[in-house]
């Protein structure tokens, strides 16, 4: 006789409960800042200042520059910190910083102001998202890496719009009230979050100074983050050039159009690759995402009409948005108990370092040949990217084409 229990499906672990929606949320202003800043600060770094083109560039970029080293401090530190506290420090630095570029009056002032802000945004944003990680079910990791980044897709398209109309309509001012509010709003809603914490390895003073390689890259993470890092930088090229690439072939309604269609596959898809991937496996995401963005920049390099602009937003839309989730699952997943904050903060250093190093090196690439070529290029970079992943990863998933079985009969 048969056990009728058997046949009742196991009740899934909760995945989306109000500290999880409160950390997305706090995350969601970590990224609104970043990206409102970002859009309008050469610009007001050459009107205020009277900056030339490159000191202009650098204080928009000197703010990845100071991310990336938070997050190689983050990886130690923040568990012996305490997340809470380190994501509380951290956001009353981030509004702080964000009013006091108000009063901002030498050039050299606002790149030092650029470099803090940053590196609070990258220690803080990582100390919250290693605690994120600690809520998720791990059967459901990949659906809530989803959920959580959902939001972030919002930032690119919410944050630039912010920034360009208040900066024309009342003033450089009102964008940097605006950036205080957001992350005054983000520190209010991290005073009510209790994200899990660990219990470090004591250490004496000597230890906790000293920062050895193992205490800022996970080995075991490395590989993933090196094949989101190439992931990254192909994007990079479309974040960085396709409204220049827009605007010398005609089609620039088009390429603003791009990130519209792109935020709205990037958010449905997430949903539903989180899912594929926790009950069928790492690749059964990964490969048709690999897919559909190389296919997405094919068609942006191609690009004869407008509608293939728009077309190749929605491809990498449901690729390329898809893939830092999936990833970002994977390396939490590999991770050791006790060091997903260095797991994580291993997957960042790398993407935000590719995303810091791809515009330079494309740029290059524009000069030299053009931008179709330079899109071509980074087609092929997606291409090895994804032979790099299946090497890597993909030939040793042991869940390929194997759905995550719920307790049932054998």
């Amino acid at each position: 006789m048969t056990d009728q229990s058997d046949d009742v499906p196991a009740e899934r672990p909760r995945l989306v409960t109000g500290r999880f929606l409160l950390a997305t949320g706090v995350n969601f202003g970590f990224a609104l800042v970043f990206y409102m800043l970002i859009t309008g600060m050469a610009v007001y770094a050459t009107e205020q200042f009277g900056s030339g083109d490159t000191a202009a560039g650098f204080a928009a970029s000197a703010f990845v520059v100071g991310a990336l080293l938070g997050r190689i401090l983050s990886g130690k530190y923040s568990d012996h910190l305490g997340r809470r506290r380190s994501i509380l420090v951290c956001l009353v630095i981030y509004t702080a910083v964000s009013a006091l570029y108000l009063v901002a009056d030498s050039y050299e002032l606002l790149v030092a102001m650029r470099l803090t802000h940053g590196m609070a945004f990258g220690f803080g944003q990582t100390a919250l998202t290693a605690g994120v990680f600690a809520m998720i079910p791990a059967s459901r990791r990949g659906e809530g890496s989803g959920y959580y980044t959902m939001p972030i897709a919002l930032a690119p398209a919410i944050g630039p719009a912010i920034a360009i109309q208040l900066s024309a309509a009342v003033g450089f001012w009102a964008m940097f009230v605006a950036a205080t509010t957001f992350s005054g709003l983000a520190l209010l809603g991290a005073l009510f979050l209790r994200p899990p914490e660990v219990s470090p390895t004591p250490m004496t003073w000597r230890q906790k100074l000293v920062l050895r390689p193992g205490e800022i890259l996970y080995p075991r993470a490395f590989p993933i983050a090196l094949v989101m890092m190439l992931l990254g930088m192909a994007f990079a090229s479309v974040i960085a050039f396709l409204h220049g690439f827009g605007r010398a072939e005609g089609m620039l309604e088009a390429a603003s159009t791009f990130f519209l269609v792109y935020a709205v596959a990037m958010l449905i898809a997430r949903v539903l690759t989180g899912r594929i991937q926790d009950r069928f496996g790492d690749n059964a995401a990964m490969y048709p995402c690999l897919a559909l963005y190389v296919v997405g920049m094919v068609l942006l390099t191609w690009s004869p009409h407008p509608t293939a602009i728009i077309a190749a937003g929605v491809l990498t839309g449901f690729g390329f948005g898809s893939l830092l989730p999936v990833l970002q699952a994977v390396v939490a997943a590999q991770a050791e108990r006790g060091r997903v904050s260095i797991a994580v903060s291993t997957f960042f250093i790398l993407l935000d370092l590719g995303f810091g190093v791809a515009p330079l090196a494309l740029g290059m690439l524009v000069e030299a040949f053009g931008y179709r070529e330079m899109f071509a290029a980074c087609t092929l970079v997606v291409a090895l990217a994804s032979v790099l992943y299946w090497i890597l990863h993909g030939r040793h998933d042991v869940r390929q084409g194997t759905p995550r079985r719920r307790p049932g009969r054998t």
